[in-house]
């Protein structure tokens, strides 16, 4: 018997382009297709957001990491940018009439909404901000707690010196004005995106797993791309007298039987950082979420099934659950196989917009077998 999943449905409404999207059943591993654009990124997001019970810090990474920003005036009456939250908020006609962000997983018991605060939450915020005309604030709800957030000013605005400019520490910082509390327990998640792992990243994730079953699968994962040649991988920080100021970064190395050295990971291409990550980030969230981006990125078609039967094998092993995001066919086909094959649930959903509206059509396994077979157009 699977252990019960942290999302078992979802449900997402007034997020970035999201009017409303209800996925009434997930898997243990739950893929998301769908074209550039059409929202697989924010479903993500969505429920990297719930995962963490609301906390802001997830939001300006977010918005940080997509340089979403906007320019305000600081103390010093200098030009400065905060992430723009607004952008957070789904609007039909582009207007900035923000409709509150409801995310519900399962019995609901944790759900989450974020809004605009009124006027009478307000509170001291124009005491603590007297630089700003009209500071703004957000009100975060999770289930019966509540949190009042200062968020800056969520109208657009252009940067007057028509280029990006440096975030300034200044004390735009997103404090918590007011707190029910206590505030309810996060969910374990990680998220992967599109891109690679910061060695920081990987250092974190590796530090966690060193000397466990989670360094086999590691390197399990990269025997995907490698093949056997590959022995061991170790996270090590060079003397900062050779290399300079930085050179306590920590950094992937491998030890292959074919060398007598020490390989960086990185040369041994994307893919195979790529697996390292993953397989790292699903130990990592052992008894929680793990969100991937862009499922297919810098993986050969050859070795799709492969990469998904161990993602399956993995995810029932710490008890993980996996949603991920892909436009590409023969990642599609490669988690069919696998789907079929595994003992964990297998979902796939394609998600399409008509209009405004977005719908999430859902594959199961069985059904997904047949598409992938039939070449059944699902991206």
């Amino acid at each position: 018997m699977s252990a019960e999943l942290c999302l078992p449905s979802l449900f997402i409404e007034g997020f970035r382009g999201i009017q409303s999207l209800e996925f009434p059943q997930l898997g243990r591993i739950t893929l998301l297709a769908g074209v550039n654009g059409v929202g697989k990124t924010s479903v993500l997001e969505a429920v990297r957001f719930y995962s963490a019970r609301g906390d802001t810090r997830v939001l300006r990474n977010v918005l940080v990491s997509r340089e979403e920003f906007v320019s305000i005036l600081d103390e010093d009456g200098e030009d400065v940018l905060i992430p723009d939250f607004s952008s957070l908020f789904y609007s039909a006609d582009g207007s900035n009439e923000a409709t509150p962000i409801r995310v519900r997983c399962g019995s609901g018991e944790h759900n989450l909404t974020v809004r605009l605060a009124d006027p009478d939450d307000q509170g001291e915020i124009s005491d603590l901000f007297p630089q700003e005309e009209d500071p703004k604030v957000l009100k975060v709800f999770v289930g019966e707690c509540n949190r009042t957030i200062y968020a800056g000013r969520l109208e657009h605005y252009y940067d007057r010196l028509g280029k990006l400019l440096p975030i300034r520490a200044t004390r735009q910082r997103n404090p918590i004005v007011s707190d029910s509390g206590p505030w309810p327990s996060p969910i374990l998640h990680e998220s992967l995106g599109p891109g690679l792992l910061t060695n920081q990243d990987l250092s974190r994730l590796w530090d966690a797993v060193a000397l466990t079953e989670g360094e086999d699968l590691a390197i399990e994962a990269l025997r995907l791309v490698v093949g056997n040649d590959i022995e061991k991988v170790a996270i090590i920080a060079d003397s900062p007298r050779r290399y300079g100021p930085r050179a306590r970064d920590p950094r992937a190395v491998a030890k292959l039987r074919s060398s007598t050295s020490r390989v960086p990971l990185k040369r041994l291409g994307d893919g195979a950082n790529r697996l390292f990550a993953i397989a790292l980030a699903l130990v990592n969230a052992r008894d929680g979420v793990l969100l991937i981006d862009e499922a297919e990125n810098g993986l050969h078609y050859s070795i799709q099934a492969d990469y998904w039967r161990m993602i399956f094998r993995a995810a029932e092993m710490a008890n993980v659950q996996v949603i991920a995001a892909t436009h590409s066919w023969d990642c599609i086909v490669g988690f069919a196989a696998a789907a079929v094959e595994a003992q964990a649930d297998g979902m796939m959903f394609r998600l399409e917009r008509s209009g405004n509206e977005l719908h999430a059509i859902g594959y199961s396994k069985e059904n997904l077998e047949i598409a992938a077979r039939q070449r059944t157009e699902v991206r």
